[in-house]
């Protein structure tokens, strides 16, 4: 095999032929290290190009992470809103309470506060030395007692927090979250020191942290709220429907000819206790539900004669009796002033009236200690 590579040089002209012997070692040589130019160069291009795109993702991401930081203060700020509105609600509660006289039998019960519980997700691994939220403390901290207090907490800043062990836990849990993304499964609380990109990422953490342990006391604060906003609101309505169901009315128009309390029986002649009110007019006279309710009885006896029974709740139940037509019949809902019946002389009865009584869990009562008008 020949050692030695003829080059020839061919000009236009036929003459000037110029040959070059040049050794196989040295051609194979050059042929070599130039493939090994081009390589270099193909690596170090698409090195130099994935360098420019990463420059470009870092300078984007250090934009990311700016408006990251100014929104979580934007945030901040915005849970400072939120905390002067739910305090100017809890006063408007309280003056409520006080306006109405309604007695909250748990007010003065603690509020448990567990921040954990919002940043429990973020720990998936703990096989790395981490715990849960319920591992590392089975008893929730019992903050102060009012909400009051509650509100003064979430108020304060990251240097006023960053002692509180609930505070801690929430951090160590963002913390861990960064070192996993970063692949820091281990040593992360002393390697993160070392690189500063790495530091300025694990200052997130306290932001992080500092806006969920808010958050947290902020939706128990709401949470406590709405459950005695809604215990007064039960108070009222059920106020009002008492009110509602209270006999107020004199049933119908004319003169109170007989009081309750004991007299003489216009039959026996012997002092019986007459049990309601007499109020005497002419047969046909309106009568009129003095309060909300429900008819329980609508029927003729022979000593009420047609006769009316209404059942208001809360053991108030109104009699209507000796009258000469009934308009309700039993089942019967009925309002304050709806018409239920028209005065008569049935019955046991001396003349045309209503007998009306007033009974509070069966037992008869002055119906007067309930008419108003």
């Amino acid at each position: 095999m020949s050692r030695f590579y003829t080059i020839m040089v061919i000009p236009e002209k036929e003459k000037g032929v110029k040959s070059f012997r040049v050794p196989r070692i040295i051609f194979n040589s050059f042929i070599f290290f130039i493939l090994v130019v081009v390589a270099i160069i193909g690596i170090l291009s698409y090195d130099y190009v994935k360098i420019l795109r990463q420059v470009y993702e870092n300078r984007h991401l250090s934009i990311e992470n700016r408006q990251l930081k100014e929104q979580i203060q934007l945030f901040n700020m915005k849970l400072n809103t939120l905390t002067d509105d739910i305090e100017r609600v809890q006063q408007f509660e309280k003056k409520l309470r006080v306006i109405t006289g309604f007695k909250d039998v748990n007010q003065t019960k603690p509020l448990k506060f567990n921040p954990g519980i919002e940043a429990k997700d973020l720990d998936h691994d703990h096989s790395h030395g981490g715990k849960s939220p319920s591992e590392r403390s089975p008893d929730s901290i019992s903050l102060p007692t009012e909400e009051d207090d509650l509100i003064s907490e979430v108020k304060k800043t990251v240097e006023e927090v960053s002692s509180v062990e609930k505070f801690q836990d929430i951090k160590d849990l963002y913390e861990r979250k960064i070192a996993t993304n970063f692949g820091l499964l281990t040593g992360y609380s002393y390697t993160k020191e070392w690189n500063e990109l790495i530091k300025q990422s694990f200052k997130l953490a306290i932001s992080f942290a500092y806006f969920d342990y808010r958050f947290t006391i902020m939706r128990q604060i709401a949470g406590a709220l709405e459950n005695r906003i809604n215990g007064l609101d039960q108070y009222l309505l059920d106020k009002d429907s008492f009110l509602k169901s209270t006999p107020t009315l004199l049933p119908s128009y004319g003169w109170i000819t007989s009081y309750y309390g004991p007299r003489v029986s216009h039959y026996s002649d012997r002092v019986k206790m007459h049990e309601g009110l007499d109020v005497g007019a002419p047969v046909g006279t309106d009568i009129l539900a003095p309060a909300d309710g429900i008819v329980k009885t609508s029927s003729k006896t022979p000593g009420f004669g047609y006769y009316i029974e209404i059942d208001h709740g809360y053991g108030l139940e109104t009699l209507y009796a000796h009258n000469s037509q009934l308009l309700v019949k039993k089942g019967q809902r009925v309002k304050r002033g709806d018409l239920i019946g028209k005065t008569g002389n049935t019955g046991l009865s001396t003349g045309p009236h209503l007998h009306y009584e007033v009974r509070v869990n069966g037992t008869p009562v002055d119906p007067l200690y309930y008419i108003l008008d």
